[in-house]
């Protein structure tokens, strides 16, 4: 793939996002979440650790990336028995937080049309540790790897003095 048929794809899913326009499953309100529980991961890798579930997406084709998916749907399940706790829509930035969620272990199911569904192993604890973000990243339906999540790379806070120790 080119880097230009990559943009190509970049702008089409872009403006696929932009609309906003998901189909819900029949007989669903498209206003609300689906509540169905997938999977599609091949591999399983441990939770991911977080005393808040907030975060933010991105679609990757390829090297490329677009930021934010807004309206893409993120339900929160139980670890042991996937019953939905919790569901958000994300903002027009893309981004979505869940509040109030009690230490445990959870499944974060993230959806956006046209795009592989994610399911990502979350465990909440109690931390004074700074707050670390989910990042999901979205790919496109029908490709090689599917949609997953990790943890986002701190944000800078320009108002602390930088140290370093030698």
């Amino acid at each position: 793939m080119t880097i230009h048929e990559a943009r190509v794809i970049i702008l089409g899913l872009g403006l696929l996002v932009g609309k906003c326009s998901f189909a819900a499953p029949q007989g669903e309100d498209s206003s609300s979440c689906s509540t169905v529980y997938e999977n599609h991961n091949q591999v399983e890798i441990r939770p991911l650790k977080v005393h808040l579930i907030e975060g933010n997406s991105e679609i990757d084709v390829g090297t490329e990336k677009q930021p934010g998916v807004p309206g893409a749907c993120y339900v929160l399940f139980t670890e042991k028995d996937h019953t939905p706790v919790a569901s958000v829509r994300a903002d027009a930035n893309g981004k979505f937080e869940f509040r109030a969620v009690p230490p445990g272990r959870y499944r974060l199911i993230a959806r956006a049309k046209g795009l592989c569904t994610a399911n990502i192993a979350l465990e909440v604890v109690k931390s004074s540790a700074p707050k670390a973000k989910v990042l999901v990243h979205f790919r496109a339906s029908g490709i090689d790897s599917c949609s997953y999540g990790e943890l986002a790379a701190p944000e800078k806070d320009s108002a602390k003095p930088t140290t370093t120790t030698p």
